[in-house]
């Protein structure tokens, strides 16, 4: 339990989700520029490196655990953590979108964007899009909520560790 750790302030919401968004937002323009430097200098291939999709998530989500606890004394918990997880998460599908929306329009590439609703799926299997799509938005809230954690932890160990020294 972290309850013998002092809270010295109280993170709101809206200042965790502020938080939130603006570490997502550098941490995706720093993947992408990081993955076009690397194509362009080194000549690695980014485009079958999956993972990168996941990197500003976790830069967020663990950036905003290690506020919120060294601002708190504890790791968010319960609905809070993930509300936190949740909106952060839709804020940065919301930035992504956007980010697609504007590269379609300045590339003024509508006709691309339209042929991507020719995939259909027929007949019974139209039912599984969105079991897919929700699945994964849970996990990716889930994933959200990880990395809050994986921020707060060794934060609260670092500050249990120093009042168990002190004394």
């Amino acid at each position: 339990m972290d309850s013998y750790v002092p809270a010295t302030n109280t993170v709101s919401f809206g200042a965790a989700v502020f938080r939130f968004s603006w570490i997502y937002v550098l941490a995706a323009i720093a993947v992408v520029v990081i993955a076009f430097l690397l194509e362009a200098f080194l000549h690695i291939d980014m485009s079958k490196n999956s993972f990168l999709g996941v990197l500003p998530l976790m830069t967020a989500g663990s950036g905003t655990g290690k506020y919120y606890a060294t601002r708190t004394g504890t790791k968010p918990r319960g609905g809070k953590a993930w509300l936190i997880a949740l909106v952060g998460l839709v804020i940065s599908l919301a930035f992504n979108l956007a980010v697609v929306l504007g590269f379609v329009a300045l590339t003024d590439s509508w006709q691309e964007l339209g042929s991507l609703g020719s995939f259909r799926l027929r007949g019974e299997e139209q039912w599984l899009v969105p079991l897919v799509l929700g699945g994964l938005f849970l996990l990716f809230v889930a994933l959200t909520r990880l990395f809050l954690w994986m921020g707060a932890n060794p934060v609260v160990k670092k500050m249990r560790k120093d009042a168990t020294n002190a004394f």
